[in-house]
C-alpha cells in the first residue's frame, strides 16, 4: 500500500507538472482586433490550470476530432452560434483594462483569443442534473436581427439565459427541463443587442445548448 501511494503521488506529481509547462507563445492585451468570421463554427479550448477558454476558428471539423489536446487541457464541443452576429463581438480579452485590448496564443500552428476567464465549471443546478451552470467573466456582445427566432430560458426566480450557442454535433433539438424552469421562443420585432460583460452564468441542458445571462430587464421579446 505505501508503494502504491508512493505512485500515486509521483503520477500526481507529473500531472502538475507537466500542466504547469507553458503551452505556446502568448500575447497578453496587445491592442490588435480579432477576426472571427468566415467559420461555421468555433473551437474552444480550456486551460483547466488557468481556468481560461481559448478560442480559435483555425481549425476544420476534421482536425479538431483529431487533436488530442496536453494534460489539463479540454476540448469543448464545437459551437455554432444561435445569434444573428457569428458568435458576436469580444470587447476585450478577460484581465486587460480596457476596451479594445486582447491576449492571443500562438500553439499547434494556430491562433487563439482568450474569451473567457473561468470561475465555477459544469455545477449541477437541479437534483437530476440536468442543467449545468459554469460561472465565468467574459467582455462579450451579441446581436440578433429582426425576424429571426431567440430562445429564452426561464428559472424559478424569474431570471431570464437567452441562446447563444449549441453544440455543432448535436443529435437532438429536445431537452427536459427541473420542475420550475421554462423555455420560451420569441419572434423578434425588432433588433436587440445582448451584452453579456462581467460574471455571466452558461446554463448548459442535457443537449449541450448554451443559455447565458441572466439578461437585464431592459431587454423585452
Amino acid at each position: 500500500m505505501k508503494y502504491l501511494g508512493s505512485v500515486f503521488t509521483l503520477l500526481f506529481m507529473v500531472i502538475i507538472m507537466t500542466g504547469c509547462v507553458p503551452v505556446g507563445e502568448r500575447e497578453s492585451c496587445v491592442s490588435r482586433e480579432p477576426v472571427l468570421e468566415g467559420g461555421e463554427a468555433g473551437y474552444e479550448l480550456l486551460d483547466l490550470m488557468n481556468k481560461e477558454v481559448w478560442l480559435t476558428l483555425d481549425f476544420t471539423a476534421q482536425e479538431y476530432a483529431e487533436f488530442s489536446p496536453p494534460v489539463l487541457w479540454q476540448k469543448n464541443q464545437p459551437r455554432v452560434s444561435m445569434s444573428d452576429s457569428q458568435g458576436g463581438e469580444f470587447l476585450r480579452s478577460p484581465g486587460c483594462t480596457d476596451p479594445g485590448l486582447y491576449t492571443y496564443l500562438q500553439a499547434w500552428d494556430k491562433e487563439f483569443l482568450n474569451v473567457v476567464k473561468l470561475i465555477t465549471i459544469y455545477e449541477p443546478v437541479d437534483e437530476q442534473g440536468l442543467i449545468r451552470e459554469t460561472t465565468l467573466e467574459k467582455y462579450h456582445v451579441l446581436t440578433y436581427a429582426a425576424g429571426s427566432t431567440v430562445y429564452v430560458l426561464h428559472n424559478p426566480d424569474g431570471e431570464r439565459f437567452i441562446g447563444v450557442s449549441r453544440d455543432g454535433d448535436r443529435t437532438s433539438d429536445t431537452f427536459t427541463l427541473p420542475d420550475g424552469w421554462f423555455l420560451t421562443t420569441h419572434v423578434l420585432a425588432s433588433e436587440i443587442v445582448v451584452d453579456l460583460s462581467g460574471i455571466v452564468s452558461n446554463l448548459r441542458t442535457e443537449n449541450e445548448d448554451s443559455f447565458q445571462g441572466p439578461l437585464s430587464e431592459g431587454i423585452n421579446f
